[in-house]
């Protein structure tokens, strides 16, 4: 599942990032978004994890303070809804 945290600085340092959020699971993979407002990223943290831990690590971190900045987090919903 994907994690959706904002919040960060644009200079989050994404290996670290990455170190942190193993801690919930293994990271399969980070995607910064600087379009927008690059001063106020967004990253996408896919982790190894259903649905129901990644909500858990979510609600967990989401609100947290980390690098002098409060994280927000929430699940990237899967698109579409296969029959």
């Amino acid at each position: 599942m994907k994690l959706i945290l904002s919040g960060l600085s644009p200079q989050t340092d994404l290996e670290s990032l990455g170190e942190r959020m193993g801690h919930f699971g293994p990271v399969l993979g980070i995607e910064p978004v600087y379009e927008g407002d690059p001063e106020r990223p967004w990253f996408i943290v896919e982790l190894d994890l259903p649905a129901g831990a990644a909500t858990e690590v979510a609600r967990r971190i989401d609100g947290i303070y980390f690098n002098d900045r409060f994280i927000h987090a929430s699940v990237m919903l899967p698109m579409g809804g296969g029959s």
